[in-house]
């Protein structure tokens, strides 16, 4: 297959009837593909593909698989239970995936599987009591590495308050046999990368077990037949995307100050595996770098990065921190990780990319040379896994929008205009605020499927601001928000919506906010700072740093963002919580929340809508049982979809 999206959409455009509006209903049935792998001589890519079966209350996961010679993705797996994370061995001759399949039905049960790459039945590789979290093959394929938590679980009846448990390293050889652990008992691994010669790992770190120790976590190295963890940074903040130079003697990271353990983007960095002071290869850098792998040169590296509302991918030469940018307007995957799989002489890549009207499906590329001998990227979409879709529902196109704010920062957002009439006027405006705070609004799909389609269906626009705190913009756009949520990014938020209105895209006297996570918190704040927005629904939000800090999994996290001590500067937790001044909100508000979530426990959903109710502010409560801060039953996420519709319809 060898067309690009343009011609099918070119195609998909001849004698089109007309389409259906976006729905919950429709846009929730998209397949979506993710976790590629590309096969090691580049010839096929395995992803995950998730789809809805109708008796399945979660989309199913399977292994697919599509070749590079035009043959069209067929599926490698079939379950029962889900099956992910694909990964082609070195010699290419067998993939090895995680699975559910022998009985258990939760992802952290999953077990480590191999089979032909040709295709068959999987084999279970070996058996460890609570499953396997990730893997790794080893540079020779002799073995793979795994990471699983310790201990038994935890007793439900009654329930005693202890530490979590630890993840620890181990590895088995890939003929199957008992598994070898590699990281002390008391150490828990957040991430770990092979040495090019197999004897040892660099690893991301702490000896404290909690979510929430991870903000504390440090870089270092341990053999591969197991020892003690060796030190290697003095990290104030996280770090992520581990890369061994060619010769073992460097070890790459990015590092930054990040709300979320999975969301990263900061400056790279390089340490010797010997020791010594890291040397920072982009101070002051404008984007985000997120990904990183060495040529075999062992002077440069490939580089994925967050840049405003879409990606970057470029090269970087270590010696002197040069960035040569090869593409700087696509969308790449890895949600809040946006990285490549590439074969081992970075040659080839594969990656899945979206945007606003299309569903995200599997891309390639190769890094070629033009005539004046400058490097760039060919781009082959190798699957179109949602035709019906992009061909019969009417989507919104996402449109830039960038302005000046407080203290002269420029800021960027998306906006979206209504696709269905709205009557004479500018439309309504429903402002969407991204959570993390350390994410950011891009042009991709998932973007769109947040709400922003169904709201532009219904006959709002929609405007989703990057506001100060988040990624692709650098380390100093990003720390803005530590010590001031609320402050100036809520600024971001108001004075974007003073520039639309000016503009007379939108109607400034119907304007609603919605948010989850730090968006969430963001809809509760601004409505207890600002009677500008007459509706709002916060998800997942929090009302109260008090009572948050006392039941999070992550108490580093709030300590971190507001920069205090809840014991030796309460008054900073009051001052920035929005229960503060529920007093005086009047906007009418719509509550949902995980009945299970540990990251923003529901007691700040009950606490806000008590407070709501006795200032007689309209208000409703939805608990959704078994969900944690992010939804995975379909019929919970159509309710969500549903009712906020509902309620801005009410409002707005």
């Amino acid at each position: 297959m060898t067309t690009t999206r343009t011609e099918l959409s070119e195609n998909a455009t001849r004698l089109e009837p007309a389409r259906v509006p976006a729905t919950p209903a429709n846009l929730r049935q998209a397949r979506l593909p993710d976790d590629e792998d590309i096969h090691p001589d580049g010839s096929r890519v395995a992803f995950v593909l998730r789809d809805w079966a109708a008796d399945q209350p979660k989309p199913v996961a399977r292994i697919w698989t599509v070749g590079l010679d035009g043959s069209k993705p067929v599926a490698l797996t079939a379950g029962p239970g889900n099956d992910t994370h694909p990964r082609w061995s070195p010699d290419g001759q067998q993939l090895a995936l995680l699975s559910t399949r022998d009985g258990e039905q939760e992802e952290a049960r999953a077990q480590l599987y191999l089979m032909p790459a040709s295709g068959g039945t999987p084999r279970r590789l070996c058996a460890l009591p609570n499953g396997v979290e990730s893997f790794a093959w080893s540079p020779d394929g002799s073995q793979l590495a795994l990471l699983t938590l310790e201990g038994d679980e935890p007793a439900k009846d009654p329930i005693v308050v202890t530490p979590d448990r630890h993840r620890r390293l181990w590895t088995v050889s890939a003929n199957g046999d008992q598994p070898a652990p590699v990281t002390p008992a008391g150490a828990t691994i957040w991430e770990y990368a092979w040495s090019p010669d197999g004897q040892q790992f660099a690893v991301f770190y702490t000896f404290g077990p909690g979510e929430t120790d991870w903000y504390r976590g440090q870089v270092g190295i341990v053999p591969a037949e197991g020892g003690a963890i060796r030190r290697l940074t003095d990290l104030t903040r996280q770090a992520a995307a581990l890369a061994w130079s060619p010769d073992g003697q460097r070890i790459s990271y990015i590092s930054g100050e990040w709300s979320d353990r999975g969301l990263v983007g900061g400056e790279v960095f390089v340490i010797a595996a010997a020791g010594g002071e890291p040397r920072n290869l982009t101070p002051g850098v404008e984007f985000s770098p997120s990904w990183l792998r060495w040529f075999a040169d062992g002077k440069r590296m490939l580089y994925t990065g967050w840049d405003g509302v879409a990606h970057q991918i470029g090269l970087l030469d270590e010696a002197s921190g040069e960035r040569t940018p090869l593409t700087r307007d696509f969308i790449i995957g890895g949600g809040g990780w946006p990285r490549l799989s590439a074969t081992p002489d970075l040659r080839a890549f594969a990656t899945h990319s979206s945007d606003r009207l299309h569903p995200p499906d599997v891309y390639t590329a190769t890094l070629a040379t033009d005539d004046r001998g400058n490097a760039r990227l060919d781009w082959r979409q190798v699957t179109r896994l949602n035709a019906l879709l992009e061909e019969t529902v009417q989507l919104a196109p996402a449109e830039v929008v960038t302005w000046e704010s407080v203290d002269g920062w420029r800021i960027d957002g998306l906006f979206s205009r209504p696709t269905s009439a709205t009557g004479d006027g500018p439309p309504p405006l429903v402002v969407q605020v991204h959570g993390g705070p350390s994410a950011a609004w891009q042009t991709d799909w998932r973007g769109g499927l947040f709400w922003g389609q169904i709201c532009a269906s219904a006959g709002y626009a929609v405007f989703q601001p990057n506001i100060r705190g988040g990624v692709g913009r650098g380390i100093a756009f990003a720390d803005a928000v530590l010590g001031d949520p609320g402050g100036k990014d809520l600024a971001d938020v108001l004075s974007g919506i003073d520039i639309l209105v000016e503009r007379g895209l939108v109607d400034g006297a119907r304007v609603a906010i919605v948010g989850w996570s730090y968006g969430g918190f963001m809809t509760a704040w601004a409505i207890s700072q600002s009677n500008r927005f007459k509706a709002a629904m916060m998800g997942a939000g929090v009302c109260d740093f008090h009572s948050f800090h006392a039941q999070t999994n992550i108490a580093d996290w709030d300590m971190r963002i507001l920069t205090a001590d809840p014991l030796a500067n309460p008054g900073v937790y009051r001052d920035r919580s929005a229960i503060t001044y529920a007093a005086q909100i009047t906007t009418p508000t719509l509550i949902v929340h995980g009945e299970q979530d540990p990251c923003v426990p529901v007691n700040q959903a009950y606490e806000f809508h008590r407070a709501l109710l006795e200032r007689n502010v309209p208000t409703e409560l939805v608990v959704y049982p078994r969900e944690g801060h992010g939804f995975q039953e379909r019929d919970h996420v159509l309710d969500v979809d549903t009712r906020m519709l509902r309620w801005m319809a009410r409002y707005l």
